[in-house]
């Protein structure tokens, strides 16, 4: 009965026990692999596939945990099929806990990066309203920049509201900065970010100030920091749009009030396979901000990050997507899991020195 349900499923399902020997794969399974099901029972699933598969160390924590997991973009190659990317979902068979059942769906090469790409030319069309914008911007931030210089000489003995000036100045900089880069994209200039080593504690710090004197001044914002973590490689004013996107976005879902947290770790499990080599890579700085607000209704969680795509009344859609291609443009991967009363956006950035 077990074996006649799975062969009906149109996605390569297989079943392993204790010992990862495959005890059952359906027919598509066998097309999956291009081997006959006669010749995989009994088989061992690291003999299909590298021993340094990251499908391998799934299985471990789902053995561990006794709970289900599904993982983008994971590199199953074998010898018939190199180089090929699956979304995996790894469950326990809730009738007996020594087995588990593997499906596997295989990938396009355009879904692959569709969560994370923005299509350029949504930027190139919007050439002539960036010129504008420049002109009608830059001006008046001048301006506020000025101001808030003058008030800063006029307060030295009062250190909260110089914390405030310098954070206003911080800004302007950083929406100057941002105003250039769309100024780039709209002259067709690719010149590439400039990267630098940033201690990503500062960085979250310098978010969390600006969120609790603006747009979550009524939430409680709670750090859960590993303070071993190295530093960070990447761009300093897009990590801090990135984060303040997704601190806003965490507002809104709280409906201003309640908790947000922003938690760091050293995450050594998030490999993932994406680029024009498809290598494996690890991307252990780990970043997540969490909100126990309204949640993500789960048939709008696979399009959040496209472009133009918002389940908000008064969304333009452009926030998500922003997030998306600026940690694609250093390397670094975005997932979200949300239920009711928990949202958690977990970012994944590379190790890297320089």
């Amino acid at each position: 009965m077990q074996n006649n349900i799975l062969n009906e499923l149109r996605t390569p399902v297989f079943l392993i026990n204790k010992s990862n020997k495959i005890n059952y794969i359906n027919e598509i399974g066998e097309e999956f692999f291009g081997i006959s099901s006669s010749m995989l029972i009994g088989k061992k699933i690291n003999e299909l596939i590298p021993n340094d598969s990251p499908i391998l160390n799934l299985i471990e924590r789902v053995r561990k945990n006794k709970t289900g997991i599904t993982e983008e973009s994971l590199d199953f190659s074998n010898l018939n099929f190199p180089n090929r990317k699956v979304r995996v979902h790894v469950v326990p068979l809730s009738f007996d806990n020594d087995k588990i059942i593997i499906q596997i769906s295989q990938l396009a090469l355009s879904e692959m990066f569709q969560s994370q790409r923005i299509n350029s030319k949504i930027s190139k069309s919007f050439s002539s309203m960036v010129d504008m914008l420049m002109h009608e911007l830059k001006n008046p931030l001048a301006g506020i920049k000025g101001a808030s210089q003058l008030i800063e000489s006029d307060v030295k003995n009062n250190s909260n509201l110089l914390e405030l000036t310098n954070l206003i100045s911080i800004e302007c900089d950083r929406v100057e900065d941002l105003l250039n880069r769309m100024e780039q994209i709209s002259n067709n200039n690719n010149n590439k970010l400039d990267y630098e080593s940033l201690n990503i504690h500062e960085i979250l710090n310098h978010c969390k100030r600006v969120a609790e004197n603006s747009f979550g001044e009524k939430l409680n914002f709670i750090n859960d920091f590993d303070p071993s973590l190295p530093r960070l490689f990447a761009n300093k004013n897009l990590l801090i749009q990135i984060i303040i996107n997704l601190l806003k976005n965490a507002t809104e879902a709280s409906q201003k009030k309640g908790n947000i947290k922003i938690k760091t770790s050293f995450n050594s499990n998030k490999i993932i396979s994406f680029g024009k080599e498809e290598i494996p890579t690890q991307l252990p700085l780990q970043i997540e901000i969490i909100d126990f607000g309204i949640g993500i209704p789960s048939n709008l969680l696979s399009n959040i990050f496209d472009p133009f795509f918002s389940s908000k009344k008064e969304g333009k859609g452009l926030g998500l997507s922003v997030v998306a291609s600026g940690l694609e443009e250093m390397g670094a991967v975005i997932n979200v899991s949300s239920n009711p009363g928990l949202t958690n956006f977990c970012i994944n950035f590379p190790l890297k020195k320089s």
